[in-house]
């Protein structure tokens, strides 16, 4: 290589490699190489003296994108002197690294003296190659999230009709049932329990961001599993009507009723399951909710499994794989015309997996599926202390064929004092009841099972009542559907339900709800706590104002109104000290908004302004609007939709801390 040639390598050498492209150059009639710059090996991880030996090597390493054939030798040879063949981009391997490479080619003719060489000049294009794959990667994600987004807007009218379908269907049944004070009860009940599913769900979307960010946070709380359950099966028994669909719930015998746990995600949980069995069997099919429990051998803990089933459509084995993935669903012919997002399972999995859980699926196609969960949760120890004595109750007597059920309920009520017997045969249970009486003994409460040897269940009561016992039981019967039973029951002297399956936890409120309507003998201040009372309260909506005006005063409480949160500040500015007894805030509120009212009352030039109690009453129901409350000067935040009994347990409990104060 002449001084000259040395040169003009040198300074290809220094431009390409700052550069970070590669540069060869070789002759037209061997095609050897007579340079090749210093960079090559490190770039494309083959040895300089393997390509120096054969050109080859570095062009069959580069493969032309959206081009199928390869640079051969004819193509350049057919060049002429100062055209060149160029290559938009390259894909290369570094065989040393196995990293990927991204390269804009060119190869040109050129003439020296009497010989003609080619120029090769590879231009890396990777930083450019990686940004772009990955604009386009966040374009998709983006695309499909907005995808997603408008399939979940419209799908969401299904999710939200399904409460609303039951909220409006028992108010048309409370309409035609308006004689029947306790069918319409029942019906009020149920109402509730939509309404309060219902407020989940808005909750549910309205957390969707922090749930998809990882910033969703759990509650730990004292809650009942039986009233848990009676939450959901409120729900999802009105769909599996809808649908013709057996619905039952099976439980072990359950020791543990009681635990600490985040009660709103396990409904949530519950519900979308069991939601999508429903949704996915067709009319006429089983839907079978299984729920048991194991002590752990260490601590308070038990490990409570749902185990939901269904003879529905099944899933692909290949779908199940992706079933807990976002937006994902499986599209086929048994599934055309149902609705849903995509998101359902993907957020269920997530609940699961933050409370410590395992969600697993096996499922066989056009056979139907099982979802097993399994939670580990710390137990609540149910000391009843007098709870039965105080309600009067010693002694239960079960009446049931089913010899399961009466042992599940033996094993609820073992570590009480109250006494449990078993019989079931019809006229053996008379033959006791009737001893037991006579030795002024008699039994508290009667629990009939649906099937009974010898005799019907509502037979069995209407002799029960016929005898004119002097203990006078309280006559319950044990069933999964009172609705339509319910007139034949109460014809027959029956008093109420027990839902199955049993739980210690639904049996106590129903048993507290039966004395609290039979009680003759009550406290005034425990049944009106607010009565007397007058309340300052800050709400902007008319309709609004009306109910709550409405609610407190059956309670025996007077409401004024303020419209907006400058007008509360000015009510409670010109009223003398003590008129008011607390104030109820809306959030939301024209001029001054709730947080901001509160500050300016906090801050005025009178006494009572630091003292009197101020509770947050908005629809803003986040752990952030809570703790926004309280750092505005509020005592208390209360939920929207109101729930009177929250309402008045909180009033109570103010009260009750200002005393002790």
């Amino acid at each position: 290589m002449s001084k000259k040639q040395l040169e003009v390598g040198n300074l290809l050498n220094y431009v390409v490699e700052n550069g970070h492209s590669l540069a060869a150059i070789f002759d037209a009639d061997g095609f050897s190489v007579s340079f090749l710059t210093d960079n090559t090996e490190e770039l494309i991880g083959v040895p300089k003296q393997k390509i120096q030996n054969d050109i080859w090597t570095l062009i069959n390493i580069g493969k032309i994108m959206g081009y199928n054939k390869p640079l051969s030798k004819e193509n350049l040879l057919d060049l002429k002197v100062n055209e060149r063949y160029d290559a938009d981009l390259l894909e290369v391997v570094n065989q040393a690294t196995g990293e990927n490479m991204y390269f804009r080619g060119s190869v040109k003719k050129v003439k020296s003296g009497d010989s003609e060489n080619f120029m090769l000049v590879w231009t890396d294009r990777t930083d450019e190659v990686t940004r772009n794959k990955q604009m386009e990667e966040m374009i998709a994600v983006a695309n499909a999230a907005n995808e997603a987004k408008t399939s979940f807007l419209a799908n969401m009218s299904h999710d939200f009709r399904t409460p609303m379908n039951a909220i409006t269907n028992f108010n048309l049944l409370i309409a035609k049932n308006s004689a029947n004070p306790q069918k319409i009860r029942d019906y009020t009940h149920k109402i509730g329990l939509a309404c309060q599913n219902l407020l989940s769900l808005l909750n549910d979307v309205l957390d969707m961001s922090k749930i998809e960010s990882g910033k969703t946070k759990l509650s730990s709380e004292e809650f009942a599993l039986g009233l848990l359950l009676e939450e959901v099966n409120s729900v999802i028994a009105f769909q599996a009507k809808g649908k013709q669909q057996d619905y039952q719930v099976h439980s072990g015998g359950m020791q543990q009723d009681i635990f600490l746990g985040d009660k709103q995600r396990i409904n949530e949980v519950l519900v979308n399951i069991l939601g999508n069995a429903v949704k996915y069997t067709p009319e006429g099919g089983r839907i079978d909710l299984y729920i048991s429990e194991e002590k752990q051998p260490t601590g308070d803990y038990w490990d409570v499994k749902f185990v939901v089933k269904d003879n529905g459509v099944g899933m692909s084995k290949e779908y199940q794989r992706s079933l807990f993935e976002a937006f994902t669903r499986e599209e086929k012919e048994s599934t055309k015309g149902i609705q849903g997002t995509g998101l359902g399972m993907a957020i269920t999995k997530n609940l699961v997996e933050m409370m410590g859980g395992t969600i697993k699926v096996d499922s066989v196609e056009g056979k139907g599926s099982a979802f097993e969960i399994t939670l580990r949760l710390m137990s609540v120890n149910q000391d009843q202390g007098d709870f039965w004595s105080n309600h009067g109750i010693h002694r239960i007597l079960v009446i049931d064929d089913d010899v399961q059920e009466c042992e599940k309920i033996e094993t609820a009520l073992h570590d009480t004092d109250v006494e449990i017997f078993f019989s079931t045969s019809g006229y053996k249970a008379l033959h006791l009841i009737e001893i037991s009486d006579q030795e002024h003994r008699g039994f508290d409460v009667i629990l009939l099972g649906m099937q009974i040897r010898s005799i019907s269940c509502f037979e069995l009561a209407k002799r029960i009542k016929f005898k004119q016992l002097s203990s006078s039981p309280i006559l319950l019967l044990l069933t999964d559907d009172w609705e339509y039973i319910a007139e034949d029951a109460r014809e027959a002297g029956i008093f109420d339900f027990v839902q199955k399956p049993f739980f210690m936890s639904t049996f106590q409120q129903l048993v507290e709800d039966i004395v609290n309507r039979t009680s003759t003998v009550k406290k005034k201040t425990k049944n009106e706590p607010l009565e007397g009372m007058r309340f300052l309260a800050a709400e902007d909506n008319d309709i609004n104002a009306d109910i709550l005006t409405e609610l407190m005063g059956i309670e025996g409480a007077k409401i004024e109104r303020a419209i907006d949160g400058n007008a509360v500040v000015d009510m409670f500015y010109r009223s003398a000290p003590g008129y008011y007894d607390m104030i109820l805030m809306d959030i939301q509120m024209p001029g001054k908004n709730g947080y901001e009212a509160a500050k300016a009352i906090r801050d005025l030039d009178r006494e009572d302004a630091k003292t009197i109690p101020i509770i947050a009453m908005t629809a803003n129901a986040y752990a952030d609007d809570v703790q926004k409350a309280l750092q505005s000067g509020m005592n208390a935040h209360v939920a929207k939709p109101i729930d009177m009994k929250i309402v008045e347990e909180t009033i109570s409990e103010i009260r009750e801390n200002r005393r002790s104060t």
